[in-house]
This record gives C-alpha cells, sequence and structure tokens, in this order.
C-alpha cells in the first residue's frame, strides 16, 4: 500500500504539463523539456531512433523539431489541439517500438511518424505560454530538445559499442 501511495504521489512528475502557464523567455524554454518525464523519454527516444535508423537519422531530429515549432505557435496562437497528453504519452510507446524496426520501415513512414507526435510535444510548449518573449522561449525549448536528442544519440551509441564489445568477447 506505501508504494502505492508513493507511486500515486510522485506520478504528477512524469507529466511535464500541469496545466500551469509558462513565462519567461530562454530559460523557462530550455529547462520546459526536461520538467517532466513524458518529454525527456520521448527526445532522449527519438535520438536513439535517430541513431538506430542508420540513415539519415538527422531527418528525424529536423522532423520532430520542425513540426514540434510550428504545433508550439498554433498553441501559443490559442488553438485547440484534442488529446495533447494522450499524444505525447502515445509517442514515447511509438517512438521506442520504431528503435526496434528501424532497418525494416521506409525512412519516410518513420519520419512522418516522428513529426506526428512531435506536434504533440509543440503544441504543448506554446499552448502553456503566457508572457514575455515567446520567441526566446522557443529558442529555450529548441535547443533543450536538441540536447536531449543528442543524448539519445550518444546514448544508441554508447549500448551499440558495449553490445559488440561483449560479442567479440563471447566468440
Amino acid at each position: 500500500m506505501k508504494i502505492l501511495l508513493a507511486l500515486i504521489a510522485l506520478s504528477a512528475m512524469a507529466f511535464g504539463h500541469t496545466t500551469t502557464l509558462e513565462s519567461g523567455g530562454f530559460s523557462s524554454g530550455f529547462l520546459h523539456p526536461v520538467s517532466g518525464l513524458d518529454h525527456i523519454l520521448a527526445m532522449v527516444g527519438v535520438g536513439m531512433l535517430a541513431y538506430a535508423s542508420a540513415r539519415k537519422g538527422a531527418v528525424l531530429l529536423v522532423a520532430f523539431m520542425g513540426a514540434m515549432v510550428v504545433a508550439a505557435t498554433i498553441g501559443f496562437a490559442g488553438v485547440t489541439f484534442a488529446y495533447t497528453e494522450q499524444g505525447i504519452l502515445l509517442s514515447i510507446a511509438a517512438v521506442f517500438a520504431l528503435i526496434g524496426f528501424a532497418k525494416h520501415i521506409p525512412m519516410g513512414a518513420i519520419v512522418a511518424i516522428i513529426a506526428f507526435f512531435g506536434m504533440f510535444h509543440g503544441f504543448a510548449h506554446g499552448a502553456e505560454f503566457q508572457s514575455g518573449s515567446f520567441l526566446a522561449y522557443m529558442a529555450g525549448f529548441s535547443t533543450s530538445t536538441l540536447l536531449l536528442h543528442i543524448s539519445g544519440i550518444a546514448l544508441a551509441y554508447a549500448y551499440a559499442k558495449t553490445a559488440m564489445k561483449k560479442q567479440t568477447e563471447l566468440a
């Protein structure tokens, strides 16, 4: 029972969107993607997928970030977007599922899926912004997102190197 209560108490930390409005500039935007486990997992996962795809991985980063910025602008403009939180959570499952099958799925399909889920993350960023410089805020969350993507690439690279080393040791 204690574990269940602890999980319930900590569950809000998993979401980067608490219905609070964001204000400020670059630093507020930079901190937003690392404010919830949902963003961290999805964005690191996109980086891992970029590495795993072994084909034009940078295209995936551009697709995610481009869709994210466009959707953030739409969210900032006040347009509503249904199922934002559900889309963000589904993006985590989709991205990590794609990692295992990246070499067997056409790159165009992967890019479309990644851009689709990037829209949910971007919309959430833009819709929660309240005051300050929106351009500086976008620059902040875009920079943080790129760093999380690069972290995912580095993590996937380190894993691949470790797996190759263990495989050669077993041979």
